[in-house]
């Protein structure tokens, strides 16, 4: 207990120095950094399998707080776009999967499984599960979540300021009391609950999903949920420091195998963000800065706890990106393991 509490704070003290220096998304990304450092140099951090659980419901939670209720008839108009988004991811991991092949010591399906832009918690599960080497995957799939962190909110950025649809700041974020509310801790208990339930109908990411599904359903009832600031930190501090634990020493010691297949994945997974965003604002009239937070390498729980940092309205990302979440870990390892079979 005593060393989890060290990890966080060390975690915490990680991501306030990137948020303060205005990094985007800096909490995230400066407790991922931050735990994974000191994974690879000390013995001492400990984030143990129950926090997983804890992280994936607090930051479900929080996704299904961020869609409002006025965007659900927005759903219909968002099937295409979700469409579109996985044809080209589908696209993409095909092309990345194969040069991973071609430029490494991987298998055919590790390879496949390291690109696949899932979860990093549940994609190695899938992957052990399938047969390919877990470890890899692993690796390759925390240099992709880390490139979306880190990469992506630039390209929002630099974008023109007319073109990044901006929204100004949530009065629900603005007024509710620092120690939320009733309601608050109400979704939160319904949010574990339902957690728990994904978790043990085995469902791929079903914590994260069920959880987040339990407060969209709460808001369909009618059950306006309002969060403090402080809710979405701990979301970005507790999912970052999750994601660093994963990055040990034998892991920093592949990546001299894994390097060319690495720059190979974030450079096409970058390039193919930019484009696939471009395509989906111009082709059904997003906003461009949702539609590149959408297209994004980083997972749907990542690109939703940053949205907000960018001004950036949260609902279409996250509903866009749960839908994507789905059918990347449901329908895309089954394909490549066919595909993968099929080559021998």
């Amino acid at each position: 207990m005593d060393y989890l509490a060290l990890t966080i704070f060390l975690a915490f003290l990680g991501g306030f120095v990137l948020h303060k220096l205005r990094i985007p998304g800096g909490m995230m990304l400066g407790s991922v950094l931050t735990v994974a450092v000191l994974n690879i140099n000390t013995d001492f951090v400990h984030i143990p399998s129950e926090f997983r659980f804890v992280a994936q419901c607090i930051a479900g939670a929080y996704i299904g707080m961020s869609v409002k209720r006025e965007n659900f008839p927005r759903m219909k108009y968002l099937i295409r776009p979700i469409l579109t988004l996985l044809m080209g991811l589908f696209a993409t991991n095909l092309v990345v999967g194969v040069l991973i092949y071609l430029t490494s010591p991987l298998d055919l399906l590790t390879s496949f499984l390291s690109a696949v832009p899932g979860g990093i918690s549940d994609t190695p599960l899938i992957a052990a599960d399938l047969g390919a080497d877990a470890a890899k995957v692993t690796v390759l799939q925390f240099v992709r979540l880390v490139s979306g962190i880190a990469v992506v909110p630039l390209l929002i950025r630099y974008e023109p300021k007319e073109s990044a649809a901006k929204e100004k700041p949530s009065l629900i974020e603005k007024k509710v009391s620092p120690f939320g509310s009733v309601k608050l801790w109400s979704a939160l208990i319904v949010a574990f609950l339902a957690g728990y339930l994904g978790d043990v109908l085995g469902v791929p990411a079903g914590t994260l999903i069920f959880a987040m599904i339990s407060v969209v359903i709460l808001k369909i009832l009618k059950l306006e949920v309002m969060f403090p600031m402080w809710f979405k930190r701990m979301a970005q501090l507790f999912s970052g420091a999750y994601i660093g634990s994963h990055f040990s020493y034998q892991d920093f010691a592949d990546l001299k195998l894994l390097i060319l297949p690495a720059l190979i994945m974030v450079v096409l997974n970058i390039l193919t963000c930019y484009l696939i965003g471009h395509f989906l604002a111009k082709r059904y009239e997003l906003p461009l800065s949702q539609a590149i937070l959408s297209s994004s390498p980083a997972g749907a729980s990542d690109m939703a706890l940053i949205a907000s940092d960018l001004g950036v309205s949260g609902s279409d990302v996250a509903m866009i990106q749960i839908a994507r979440l789905m059918g990347a870990v449901s329908i895309f390892p089954q394909i490549f393991y066919l595909l993968s079979t099929f080559l021998g």
